[in-house]
């Protein structure tokens, strides 16, 4: 299995390392090796942002909001 070296790892990220590993009852190369793979791998892709025809102003929401609560039976 491949492997490497981190050189010049400052003092407080290896302790920051040292306790994460510890909380999640790991070593600390378990605890590198999770960290790489949830940072590495792929997320789902989220849809793109939804596109209004007009503005909606702060009125409009309060109106909405009451609106929903008004029609509560």
């Amino acid at each position: 299995m491949p492997s490497f070296l981190i050189k010049n790892l400052p003092a407080a990220i290896h302790e920051q390392l040292r306790r994460r590993a510890a909380e999640q009852h790991r070593s600390m190369n378990r605890e590198v090796i999770a960290i790489l793979q949830r940072e590495l791998t792929p997320t789902a892709q989220l849809p793109p942002p939804v596109k209004l025809k007009e503005p909606i102003d702060s009125q409009t929401v309060v109106r909405i909001i009451r609106d929903g609560r008004d029609s509560r039976p």
